[in-house]
């Protein structure tokens, strides 16, 4: 089978581009047939293809001269005996050695071209392609790599903007075979364990009138949380374990023992600031905002210098009409970061103007433009403080800025030059 594959690549589309007159109709067949079904030749019996060169190689032997002589020729040379004045055991170890370091660097230029294949289809949406690229390069390495079936499981359960699968459900559901294969041969392998629990994940999210071999949601729920279980066994994080367990039950509707899974991620792990926000999440779906609000002002209190919980808990109080308490949260968040995030500036003069704190909310939306010359949302909101304040001298130029920076087909286009219409003639 290796000699086939070997023989295969020969034939693949890439090197069928030269012209041969003779043998132009069967050039054609096999550019076709290879060309289009060359990622999946490793998955299928290698004997069809067999059949298929060999018949191809009588051919050109009856047809070609040239042809027939450079194959006896190769033959010959291949088959040519040791020189005498050498060593034949030395020669065979040397052979040997040699054979097994050019096989082992051949290997591994194979499958950084493929690796790199994949990338390059990702990058360009061919997700399809990246699939089976990536099912090629699983069934060729040598050596079992559980990042490869990390990535396979990130393509089953991508989706697009609106929420549908970027590969096909056949492939999706096509994939459960390698993880099960792979866990047959490598049980005591953590991110196997976990890659194959998001997977199941993953199938949960499909439509139900999809059918599958792992029966309903709950069971797949139940085969998940025991991979889940064995991940942590073999050395996997238990906080992103518990955090995975807790998406499950989230996804049931199951909140109770969500919020409890989250519970069990940030106390395995209290910088694991994404189980904080879940748990916020969970409590704000139970209906429960004094709950919500004290997950985040946990992962603050354990997580001083991050920002993510400290805007989501100051819009949590914005939200609750508690300006003034959503503007302590951002005031003592700037006094213990010196170099805060460039968003945090544009938020707190947000956070100042609803509070209204308006000559504040003006230094800091400056202080948001100095700091990216490209915050369109600094440069409208303090274009609407000036106009507001009835300064039109500075609304006219900060809004001339924003009619700038904006892009042609900008929603706010229209209205930024209807604005700006207005206050010329204020001038």
């Amino acid at each position: 089978p290796d000699f086939c594959e070997q023989v295969v690549q020969a034939f693949s589309a890439d090197h069928l581009q030269h012209e041969n007159a003779l043998h132009k109709p069967v050039l054609r067949f096999l550019e076709q047939v290879i060309g289009r079904l060359w990622i999946l030749i490793p998955f299928y019996e290698v004997r069809l293809m067999k059949r298929l060169i060999l018949e191809y190689i009588c051919i050109m032997l009856r047809a070609i001269v040239h042809f027939s002589v450079f194959l006896v020729l190769l033959i010959v040379f291949a088959c040519n005996e040791t020189p005498s004045n050498a060593d034949p055991s030395k020669q065979i170890i040397n052979a040997n050695e040699n054979s097994g370091d050019s096989i082992q660097k051949d290997s591994d230029s194979i499958y950084s071209k493929i690796e790199a294949k994949i990338n390059t289809a990702k990058m360009d949406g061919n997700f399809e392609r990246a699939y089976y690229l990536l099912l090629d390069l699983i069934n060729r390495r040598k050596a079992f790599k559980a990042w490869d079936y990390y990535q396979l499981m990130g393509l089953c359960i991508e989706r697009d903007l609106y929420g549908k699968s970027i590969i096909t459900h056949d492939e999706i559901l096509d994939a459960a075979r390698y993880f099960e294969e792979a866990l047959l041969k490598h049980s005591d392998s953590d991110t196997l364990h976990f890659a194959m629990a998001q997977y199941l994940f993953g199938l949960m999210t499909l439509e139900e009138s999809i059918s599958h071999p792992y029966g309903t949601g709950q069971a797949i729920g139940e085969r998940a949380r025991e991979s889940l279980k064995n991940a942590r066994s073999y050395g996997a994080k238990p906080s992103e374990c518990y955090y995975a367990e807790g998406n499950i039950y989230r996804f049931q509707h199951n909140f109770l023992d969500a919020v409890n899974a989250y519970r069990l991620s940030v106390d395995a792990d209290p910088s694991f600031i994404t189980a904080y926000a879940a748990g916020y999440n969970v409590s704000m779906e139970l209906g429960y905002p004094n709950q919500a609000a004290s997950w985040l002002e946990e992962g603050i209190k354990d997580n001083p210098s991050n920002y993510e919980l400290v805007d989501l808990l100051a819009y949590h109080l914005l939200s609750e009409a508690k300006q003034q308490e959503a503007v302590d949260v951002m005031a003592s968040y700037l006094k213990r970061n010196a170099k805060p995030p460039k968003e945090a500036l544009y938020d707190y003069g947000f956070f100042l103007e609803k509070n209204e704190q308006t000559k504040q909310a003006t230094a800091y939306y400056l202080k948001a433009i100095e700091a990216d010359s490209l915050n369109l949302h600094a440069y409208y909101r303090l274009g609407k403080l000036y106009e507001n304040s009835l300064e039109w001298k500075q609304a006219h130029e900060t809004f001339s800025k924003l009619l700038k920076h904006l892009p042609l087909n900008h929603a706010y286009q229209k209205e930024i030059r209807r604005t700006l219409e207005i206050i010329e003639r204020k001038l």
